[in-house]
């Protein structure tokens, strides 16, 4: 189902005004991403018929469902905490929905089953609640949210509670059943990680507004706003000030180092103060013919396993660089440089 969010605004004294505008594919796998308090439970919640906007509209498949309470709306939702009925088994959790719904008996049955073998506990049917870890709690309420084939499945920082073993375990069996069901899922997290590795999309939150919407790849390498580029990952930011702006952009540095930058926008006319914006990917090591050199010397360097992140101190001040094999020697002087074309300027 396509989801659309058209002008939704609430309000919170003291706290953030919320204001979404957003857009759902059919089966899209959505993340909202972005610190604690920014609004992405809220705006879930108003999704799923819990909390009510003070103005705007909530569009499923093009049906209006702002007004609808949430047990008309095909909306399922996995809470944090994950909300299972103590009093009931995992065969009456997994069949509480389709019980509302009248589903005849023989389909229920037929329905936990195949639910639990997709979770990968088959045979949990009469398990009590509290004898479960917690991991098999969240893949019990991810059954339980999908029993009754929703049009939209919402889940709110379902992972939050658990070790990163359990995590990557968890978030495969998430993304499996999204792509089994071909179900249009909305995901919270404030964990860039996660976000980064198992959205279509990602919409990353400030202070109650959508700040930037696009793929894992346009969030990391093409952010649309200087928050976006700080708040995901790694990144070097460098200030300077527009010397000439033609198919290049150059930029002085107060150190007086030149970069040269691919001029996407043509906006930048001489003397526009700027920010300069590159992953620590985006450095290598230089040949001494390429644009944009800096020198530097290592100062710190740390072993990841599959690559180094190295510290290195510069006249522009420290910049981080990943680099899949080993410098010449520890703490040494070295020679980068970084394309035009990975260097993303925002207006100061």
């Amino acid at each position: 189902m396509k989801l659309k969010l058209e002008n939704i605004k609430i309000s919170y004294p003291g706290k953030f005004t919320l204001n979404a505008d957003l857009e759902l594919k059919q089966g899209e796998f959505h993340t909202f991403l972005g610190p604690s308090g920014c609004g992405k439970t809220t705006l879930l919640r108003i999704i799923a018929g819990f909390n009510t906007p003070d103005s705007g509209r909530i569009y499923l498949d093009g049906k209006d469902i702002t007004d609808l309470p949430p047990e008309k709306r095909s909306i399922s939702i996995v809470f944090q905490d994950y909300a299972l009925f103590p009093n009931m088994n995992v065969e009456k959790n997994i069949a509480y929905g389709p019980e509302t719904q009248h589903w005849p008996k023989d389909k229920i049955k037929t329905r936990t089953k195949e639910l639990l073998e997709a979770v990968e506990l088959p045979g949990y049917e009469k398990r009590k609640i509290e004898t479960l870890s917690g991991g098999e709690k969240q893949r019990i309420a991810l059954a339980r949210a999908i029993a009754v084939n929703p049009a939209l499945l919402l889940l709110d920082e379902p992972l939050s509670a658990a070790d990163e073993k359990l995590k990557a375990s968890l978030k495969a069996q998430i993304v499996e059943t999204h792509r089994k069901n071909k179900l249009t899922t909305i995901y919270v997290t404030h964990d860039q990680e996660e976000a980064m590795t198992i959205s279509d999309r990602i919409s990353v939150f400030r202070r109650g507004n959508i700040e930037c919407t696009g793929t894992p790849q346009e969030i990391y390498f093409k952010p649309k706003t200087l928050y976006t580029a700080k708040f995901v990952g790694q990144s070097n930011i460098i200030e300077g000030t527009v010397s000439s702006a033609g198919d290049l952009v150059e930029v002085r540095c107060t150190q007086g180092q030149i970069f040269k930058v691919q001029n996407r926008s043509y906006k930048y006319s001489a003397g526009d103060r700027v920010t300069l914006f590159f992953r620590p990917e985006c450095c290598t090591a230089a040949n001494g013919t390429e644009d944009n050199i800096i020198k530097g010397r290592i100062v710190d360097r740390i072993f990841y396993g599959r690559f180094y992140t190295c510290t290195v101190q510069t006249p522009m001040g420290l910049l981080t660089v990943y680099d899949t094999y080993p410098f010449h020697m520890d703490m040494a002087e070295c020679s980068l440089t970084v394309s035009p074309d990975d260097i993303i300027l925002f207006s100061e």
